[in-house]
């Protein structure tokens, strides 16, 4: 059995609204499931995520999402109304437990929701302990701090060191974040595979490839 005969998620973030290209994203329809990872609409309203999500519904209605920095408390609660959010939450389907961390870290740039690295740590602990005899998918819009997924354009790293410690300590099977859209790569902490996706705004999106030991590819439209 080939890879490309394996069942498949899509995991992508920081779409900002671009919508245009959801059409471009290869076999969206024969997906087990999406994965938004934060910052969904342009301006983080309400009207923003519902236009985003009606624009994936049109291909996929398995869709599961959760803030980024730049969308508001109010669209969190949208997704909790309807049962999709993954902010604070975590999600059992199949062999994969997904569980997710929103917004972000503050930044310079006083966005909607900015969160301390106490909070982070708090809420983290709900998490503990991980399930056993699933892949444990930790879905983070920050990345982890002094990572190759952290870097911003001046060369320092302005990921979460909560989510870092986190990581560190428990080892979960993939971290899933966004955020700083220069760095889009994938690093190693101990044995939790990370990786930076890259903003769908420019092309960029990752598949979840459901093998017996499943793997992320990074992809482009």
């Amino acid at each position: 059995m080939c890879i490309a005969d394996f069942p498949f998620w899509i995991f992508l973030g920081d779409i900002h609204g671009e919508i245009q290209n959801i059409h471009k994203i290869k076999d969206i329809q024969k997906a087990q499931g999406i994965v938004i990872t934060g910052d969904i609409g342009k301006n983080g309203t309400i009207n923003d995520t519902r236009k985003v999500l009606q624009e994936f519904e049109a291909y996929h209605t398995g869709i599961y999402a959760q803030i980024g920095n730049m969308d508001s408390l109010q669209a969190d609660t949208y997704l909790s109304d309807r049962n999709i959010n993954l902010h604070k939450n975590i999600l059992k389907i199949n062999k994969l437990a997904l569980f997710g961390m929103g917004g972000s870290v503050p930044t310079p740039f006083a966005t909607k929701s900015e969160f301390s690295e106490d909070f982070y740590r708090e809420h983290l602990k709900n998490f503990l302990p991980l399930p056993r005899n699933f892949w444990t998918i930790f879905i983070s819009h920050n990345p982890p701090y002094a990572t190759q997924c952290d870097v911003l354009k001046n060369g320092k790293h302005a990921g979460s060191k909560a989510v870092l410690e986190f990581i560190q300590d428990y080892q979960p099977d993939f971290c899933i974040c966004g955020h700083i859209h220069e760095s889009r790569a994938k690093d190693t902490i101990g044995k939790t595979r990370v990786y930076n996706l890259g903003d769908f705004a420019s092309g960029y999106y990752g598949r979840l490839i459901c093998s017996p030991e499943p793997e992320m590819e990074l992809c482009t439209l």
